[in-house]
């Protein structure tokens, strides 16, 4: 029998289950630190993918303006990967965009392929100095970014 995934908002009583399900793309520098406290100061900008109780996927938002977000720490359990549950965290998230108002959705990503079957494109970094001056200064990869910009424009 198929199990159901549920995707909702983020609670609480989430963080420990968001922080251990990012941990080892953070391990493979996929992903960039969040700690328990950074994840629960911020639960409000996280969705979840929910099997039976258990957090099988986590994807957060961040909001540079009234109409510019991105979505990031996109991440999924490995066994669980190939089977549509990273497109439905991002299908509730532009969902949710388009409700608030937002115009455009950005992510920095490897998994240029999964975007683009989203109707995202790839951009110049530099487009995004906000994210550069916050996240990417304190990337370890920041001289040699192996990310693509990609952008979403909602309708």
């Amino acid at each position: 029998m198929e199990r159901v995934v549920v995707i909702r908002e983020a609670t609480p009583g989430d963080v420990d289950s968001i922080y251990e399900l990012i941990k080892p793309f953070v391990d493979k520098g996929e992903l960039l630190h969040r700690s328990k406290d950074d994840i629960l100061d911020h639960i409000r900008n996280f969705i979840i993918a929910d099997i039976e109780g258990d957090v099988v996927g986590s994807m957060a938002m961040k909001f540079y303006s009234e109409e510019v977000v991105e979505f990031r720490t996109l991440a999924v359990k490995q066994e669980l990967q190939k089977r549509g549950i990273g497109r439905m965290l991002v299908e509730r998230g532009l969902e949710m965009a388009k409700a608030m108002g937002v115009k455009k959705v950005f992510v920095l990503t490897r998994s240029e392929e999964f975007f683009r079957k989203l109707g995202f494109r790839e951009v110049s970094k530099e487009i995004f100095p906000e994210k550069v001056w916050s996240d990417c200064l304190v990337c370890p990869k920041l001289n040699h970014c192996d990310e693509t910009a990609m952008i979403k424009e909602i309708e």
